[in-house]
């Protein structure tokens, strides 16, 4: 009889900021940044796994060899490598004095600060489409550096700065723009067609981006892309973190701070044009989200 098939374990950002690697990480809920962390053999990065968070690793000394969707590559210094929530990892072998810095986060981190609406855009080169391995110049290294160590900061002073949360997030934006632009020239394609799945969910995000104001319902879009709900909310899953269904509410918490932070706008307008029944249902809505009423989140602004 054949085998049967088993999924790698799945690897939380819960679990990885538990079991702190040193003194050189900075954690909060969904995101952690590490700087210069020694390598040890340690689990589960020696053996196949998922994560639920997105990894971005700069080799700082020595030499490091990963498995990425069971291909190996071996990365040296002033080297980087990407990979997505859904990759299968491993951590295969480093030389003595190997090091690194890595910058976590999950797709529901991503979604508390407010997606661009160029994510899909600007996050391609996570894909399967192009190499994870990037072996930048000294010079745009040392770029990412400097934005590792900002955002190692920004993250220890999230609770202390009154104002370290909005920093923390600038500062992640501007990480990910700066190596959107140098995917541009590092980011190697690999294949000339993504994965089925990957395809699913650029689509289902592009839908989304067009129809969120008027349209919240995982089964609409389902049928426009010709696919059950389920599936489609298992696929949105396994390729982002996240399900469909928060990847809607993500467009529109978006679009409702933007339209807040405009002080001319009534709230009850803006429920009006995010399409809700009425202004109550909207603070429900912002609410569950943030934790705030629409008034009071634009209060603080």
């Amino acid at each position: 009889m054949p085998g049967k098939k088993t999924k790698s374990p799945i690897y939380k950002h819960a679990e990885l900021m538990a079991n702190r690697l040193s003194d050189g990480q900075a954690a909060i809920e969904g995101f952690s940044v590490t700087l210069n962390e020694p390598l040890i053999e340690r689990e589960p990065f020696n053996t196949h796994f998922r994560s639920d968070f997105i990894a971005i690793f700069l080799i700082t000394e020595g030499e490091i060899t990963f498995g990425i969707n069971l291909t190996k590559y071996a990365a040296t210094q002033n080297n980087l490598l990407v990979a997505a929530p859904n990759a299968i990892k491993q951590l295969v072998h480093f030389t003595q004095g190997a090091s690194l810095s890595v910058i976590s986060f999950t797709g529901d981190f991503l979604g508390k600060i407010g997606m661009p609406r160029n994510i899909t855009e600007m996050m391609e080169y996570f894909s399967s489409r192009y190499s994870p391995l990037w072996q930048l110049s000294a010079e745009h290294a040392a770029l990412i550096t400097n934005q590792m160590q900002q955002l190692h900061q920004r993250c220890l002073a999230y609770h202390q700065h009154p104002y370290g949360k909005e920093l923390l997030y600038h500062s992640l934006y501007s990480l990910l723009y700066e190596m959107a632009a140098l995917s541009q020239a590092y980011a190697q394609p690999v294949s000339i067609h993504i994965s089925r799945k990957e395809n699913l969910v650029i689509n289902f995000t592009n839908l989304v981006q067009k129809q969120f104001r008027h349209q919240r319902n995982v089964q609409l879009y389902a049928s426009t892309l010709c696919i059950t709900p389920k599936y489609l909310t298992e696929t949105v899953k396994e390729i982002t973190g996240k399900t469909a269904g928060e990847i809607i509410d993500d467009f529109v918490l978006q679009e409702a701070k933007l339209l807040l932070d405009n002080p001319t706008l009534s709230i009850a307008v803006i429920a009006n044009d995010l399409h809700f029944s009425d202004q109550s249902f909207f603070g429900k809505f912002f609410k569950r989200h943030t934790g705030f009423s629409p008034k009071e989140y634009r209060s603080k602004l």
